[in-house]
């Protein structure tokens, strides 16, 4: 009997193979060139793909635009805050300024007292020649002043020479000027002495003049303790008199360069003069010269020396 033949013919099994390796490479370049192919759709689908493309472009760039007006606002807030803030910083200040001004102490209005010697200085002032004149070497237009008198326990060496100064201020002075005294010194808070009271000014009669020569005198028994100049200005401003004479033969107990600033800012708004006379050795104390006469540049006055 013949037997089958069973062998696997050579042929069939390569063909094989080849068919499947030719579809393998099919399917590797369809995946390949899958991305390039056009989506399905109608004609205009490619057309409205990128029209679609150039408004994301569009609303990108708008979105920028607004990011940056965005950034340009939030600046333009910020800086308004900061100046809202330097605003209130001198509300502030103006609010401590005039709670200040509110907080000084109650000056007394002196005892009348009588001249020591009346019959040594005459009541009949000195004629003046022009609208301006000459007070202790200070040219002067003011019609009302307020004389402010450094009564500090340095003053005490120099309580002759300050009364006697005091003395040649009021002699030019007539009917046609008004005229208050302002004495202080710290013992160690400011204590103050003023003629008359600090509602009023007295106009420079012959008999009102008497009376100030004599409340002058009596302030040389109370020479002591520190120099609050800073509060004794304050007061004198209350007045508000044409120009304000300083007298003074030490530097304040407050920084000089804090007087002359916040003096000269309050004194922006009324613009009297601030007259400064240095008492005494003066040449000695280079702080008290640089503030009186600071003091007196900012303030529309003159700055005057008085030895012994």
């Amino acid at each position: 009997m013949r037997r089958p033949n069973r062998d696997t013919a050579v042929f069939t099994t390569s063909a094989v193979d080849l068919f499947a390796s030719a579809l393998g490479a099919f399917i590797l370049l369809v995946m390949l060139l899958f991305p390039f192919y056009r989506n399905a759709g109608d004609a205009t689908a490619h057309s409205r793909t990128l029209d679609v493309m150039e408004q994301r472009a569009l609303a990108a760039g708008d979105v920028a635009q607004l990011l940056q007006r965005r950034e340009s606002l939030i600046d333009a807030v910020e800086q308004a805050e900061s100046g809202n803030l330097e605003s209130e910083r001198r509300l502030q200040r103006a609010r401590e300024r005039l709670q200040a001004l509110r907080d000084l102490p109650e000056i007394p209005r002196a005892a009348q007292t009588e001249p020591e010697d009346p019959a040594i200085e005459p009541d009949i002032p000195a004629p003046v020649a022009s609208d301006e004149f000459s007070l202790l070497g200070i040219a002067t237009a003011a019609k009302s002043f307020v004389i402010v008198i450094d009564m500090s326990g340095s003053m005490l060496s120099y309580s002759r020479l300050m009364i006697d100064s005091v003395l040649e201020v009021l002699d030019p002075l007539d009917a046609t000027n008004h005229i208050a005294v302002v004495g202080y010194q710290g013992d160690p808070s400011p204590v103050l002495w003023a003629f008359p009271d600090r509602t009023s000014m007295l106009q420079a009669t012959p008999e009102n003049l008497r009376d100030i020569r004599a409340f002058v005198r009596g302030l040389a028994r109370n020479f002591a303790g520190s120099t609050p100049t800073h509060a004794a200005l304050m007061a004198a401003m209350q007045y508000r008199p044409d120009a304000i004479i300083l007298m003074s033969d030490g530097a304040p107990d407050n920084n000089p360069n804090f007087i002359v600033q916040d003096i000269s800012s309050q004194n922006r708004f009324t613009e009297f003069e601030i007259h400064t006379v240095a008492i005494g050795d003066y040449t000695e104390d280079r702080t008290l010269v640089m503030f009186l006469q600071s003091l007196a540049q900012r303030n529309g006055g003159d700055f005057v020396g008085v030895s012994r």
